[in-house]
């Protein structure tokens, strides 16, 4: 029985433990005084194998005091070969009560959004994601960074 328990820790450790890094995970602050919208948190990355797929996903941090239940965000990708794609997303911050989503540490909230599942990037190069806020008040106040990040896809389905 104990030689089953250890080869079951063994196994789990490993299973664990395997896991992928991420290709890209980096974040941008923003000024204290406000996220404005003329100003992009802006990733690049680089593609050299193009039928590995990726989960991208958008990190946000802000804090209690946001005044909003939400974040609209504009997201341009820019690909190798000098394209560009434009979308629109909302991120839920908070339920209908008013609860943050996301898990915090005393004044701060991390929230994290899926924004592609299971992406493969066409051409192999260099790609740049910029990212801007959508909301209607400028400066937006109470984000504190956002961050992006590209993982290995998993095969599963994640929020």
């Amino acid at each position: 029985m104990v030689r089953l328990w250890w080869a079951a820790a063994a196994c789990a450790v490993a299973i664990c433990g395997c896991s992928e890094p991420p290709l890209l995970a980096e974040t941008r602050d923003i000024e204290l005084s406000g996220w404005e919208s003329a100003e992009s948190a802006v990733f690049h990355w680089d593609i050299q194998d193009t039928l590995q797929r990726h989960d991208v996903l958008l990190d946000v941090r802000h804090s209690q005091t946001y005044p909003y239940s939400n974040l609209y965000v504009f997201l341009t990708y820019r690909f190798p070969n000098g394209k560009s794609r434009v979308d629109t997303v909302e991120c839920t911050l908070a339920d209908e009560r008013g609860r943050w989503r996301g898990s915090g540490f005393g004044d701060l909230v991390d929230q994290r959004f899926m924004l592609n599942q299971g992406v493969q990037f066409p051409l192999k190069g260099r790609y740049g994601l910029e990212v801007k806020h959508g909301m209607r008040q400028d400066p937006l106040p109470s984000v504190a960074n956002i961050g992006l990040r590209l993982e290995a896809y998993q095969g599963v389905s994640r929020p």
